[in-house]
């Protein structure tokens, strides 16, 4: 491959799980540099872990392996002070911050907000931000800071999109410094850095551009499909078809979900004919919580994924922290990451600034209180954003009582009962343990408001729960395989929205696959943005007063209406899903009927179930459980019944 240009320059992998991905791409860096060796490669990466998986054992100084926030801030970084950036942060920006500094919604945080900026700079005005505002900058943040111009992590990729467009240079950085652009689980990108690499490497066919990932993993909804018919240019001709990962069982029930022969894999030769411990199995069962306890306890090594909701936080005693960011704008339907993403991520690649830095105080209050001293100050150290290694330099014996001193004073304040989130962050402060930005990082947000106020128990909690071995939440459902796996089929009715059972049901009706569903999906997501468009208002936003006694809006409702149903006449899943709710609307042309057409939650969700559905199975290298809901399938469960054991299941009911 790397001295072979090929006339298409731009080269779509499919690369399901267990394909053997990160091996596939160092190979073909070796490759590179082994053939090419004046070659410069750039790969992007999804987290950090994944960066450091590449990075290892390749030292040629003409790969640059990075994160995709962390690169594209490192590109226009040298731009953020220049007048037209802090033009178009402005252009795009200013209605909101004047918005925020007059308060419209009457936002109690907001206005406290408010008062400490007066506090800090005497005024609050348009004038005195934009005097204030000297240069744009990655907050690495979830929340886009308006008044100091820190982008969060979705704007970053927003703004940065903006700003290349408008000045064109710099793609000319990316194509003129590299010969290979790599770019891992392209599927989980957002379409506005595809956009930017597609453009850079358009015109040169000395630049080659691989996307590698599976569609069937894209189970963050951060892609809206903007990128489709570009992706149609791509050559689909190399594809990684081997999983290494499961037995041959396993991956053959796999291939009958995707449903799609060019997606086909084969098991590995050392895979095949493997018999496994347990053959997969759907089990219904009336109790779900006592069948899998009972499967815990009989194979206690097995893997339990669980699709979190809020129910689950509740049990665990998390449920404040759940609903503060199922209510936060950053984390709401459709976006990036859903709140269950956040709180169940313990890992350096947690988003969200400030949960990433209370399991990390959790995590050094717990060294701590267990006498591993060299592990509290390794990890403070190690996290030198947050915490003022200063203070962790031992130099003289009474250097470490000072230390101690500091650390006894927060953990007085960490083990008492009803202390909030904002105590303790208060009392690193004042040991001096935690410089003041980052302090004023988190109470400066009007959304993080709400969260210091919640007891730190329940950040206690979550990080008990998500240390307990052998359990997942619905972000765990996406990562490393294990021997055996019990997937447990749930509903999520918040976000992000998942009908797992609605999914079965239809899957007991109609033979898809992957590519057809989410054909109809983009289309049909669309043709929704343009009915909206034209109404000037969401579908959900309709009122008797702009529907029923509104001739313009039932008009253009029901010319769309008949537009679909006549584009969509031959499509099972949306004669399936959606085309009564249309023609009993235009039976009926009242507000009640006309909030059930042009609705995405129901086809989304189901979307979502499938993948996730997927991908839990995808987990299994061995044995594979699945546990239902028996009371959720009754009206369908013969159908479902036929569907899974011609998938490859056996089937059992709990006695």
């Amino acid at each position: 491959m790397a001295s072979e240009i090929k006339k298409n320059n731009k080269h779509l992998i499919n690369a399901p799980a267990g394909s053997g991905k990160t091996t596939y791409i160092r190979e073909q860096l070796k490759s590179i540099c082994l053939n090419s060796p004046k070659s410069k490669i750039l790969c992007i990466t999804y987290t950090n872990r994944a960066a450091d998986e590449l990075k290892k054992n390749l030292d040629s100084e003409n790969i640059t392996v990075n994160t995709i926030h962390s690169y594209i801030n490192d590109l226009i970084s040298p731009f953020y002070s220049h007048k037209e950036t802090l033009d178009l942060y402005w252009e795009i920006y200013g209605q909101k911050i004047n918005e925020r500094i007059m308060n419209v919604a009457n936002d109690d945080h907001v206005r406290e907000s408010n008062e400490n900026y007066i506090e800090r700079y005497g005024e609050l005005t348009e004038n005195i931000v934009r005097k204030n505002l000297s240069t744009v900058s990655y907050g690495e943040m979830p929340f886009t800071s308006l008044y100091t111009g820190k982008l969060s992590h979705d704007d970053l990729l927003m703004f940065a999109n903006r700003l290349i467009k408008k000045y064109p240079v710099l793609l000319r950085k990316i194509g003129d410094k590299y010969n290979y652009i790599f770019i891992d689980e392209y599927q989980d990108t957002s379409g506005y850095i595809l956009d930017i690499f597609y453009d850079a490497v358009k015109d040169r066919e000395n630049v080659q551009l691989y996307l590698l990932g599976d569609r069937m993993q894209q189970i963050y909804q951060n892609y809206d499909g903007s990128f489709e018919e570009k992706l149609k240019e791509f050559d689909t001709s190399d594809r990684l078809k081997i999983n290494f990962r499961s037995i041959e069982k396993i991956v053959s029930i796999l291939n009958k979900i995707y449903n799609d022969r060019f997606f086909e894999q084969q098991p590995s030769e050392n895979n095949v004919g493997v018999t496994p411990d347990v053959v997969p199995q759907v089990i219904f069962t009336s109790n779900v919580k006592d069948l899998v306890c009972k499967l815990q306890n009989t194979y206690p090594e097995i893997l339990t994924l669980y699709l979190m909701n809020k129910e689950k936080y509740e049990e665990i005693g998390a449920n404040n922290l759940y609903h503060t960011y199922e209510n936060m704008e950053a984390y709401s339907f459709g976006r990036k990451y859903s709140p269950t993403d956040i709180l169940s991520d313990m890992s350096s690649d947690n988003p969200d600034a400030l949960i990433k830095f209370l399991f990390l105080v959790n995590n050094v209050m717990q060294f701590y209180s267990n006498g591993n001293y060299g592990m509290v100050i390794s990890a403070c150290k190690k996290e030198d954003r947050y915490f003022n290694t200063s203070q962790f330099k031992i130099k003289r014996h009474i250097d470490k009582k000072h230390i101690k001193d500091k650390l006894d004073a927060v953990k007085e304040v960490y083990e008492k009962d009803g202390c909030l989130i904002r105590d303790v962050i208060k009392c690193l402060f004042d040991n001096a343990l935690i410089p003041e930005a980052v302090k004023n990082g988190f109470e400066e947000s009007a959304e993080y408001q709400r969260v210091l106020d919640i007891e730190f128990i329940e950040v206690k909690n979550l990080a008990n729960y998500l240390s307990m071995p052998h359990i997942s939440t619905q972000h765990g459902v996406k990562g490393e395989s294990h021997q055996s796996v019990i997937f447990v089929a749930a509903d999520n009715n918040s976000t992000p929205n998942v009908r797992m059972y609605a999914f079965f049901d239809l899957w007991s009706q109609l033979d898809f696959s992957l590519p057809e569903f989410e054909a109809l999906f983009y289309s049909y997501s669309s043709t929704i943005k343009t009915v909206e468009a034209e109404l000037g208002m969401k579908i959900n936003e309709l009122t008797a007063e702009t529907h029923n006694k509104n001739e313009k809006n039932r008009t253009i409702l029901a010319k769309y209406s008949n537009q679909v149903l006549d584009a969509y006449r031959d499509n099972p899943i949306f004669n399936v899903l959606c085309k009564d709710d249309f023609i009993a609307y235009l039976s009926k042309q009242n507000v009640g009927n006309a909030k059930k057409i042009f609705k995405i939650t129901k086809i989304e969700g189901i979307l979502t179930a499938y993948k996730l559905f997927y991908v839990g199975c995808s987990r299994a290298r061995k044995n594979l459980i699945v546990v239902v809901d028996e009371n959720k399938v009754k009206k369908f469960k013969e159908a479902f019944i036929e569907r899974i054991q011609d998938i490859g299941f056996s089937v059992l009911s709990e006695q």
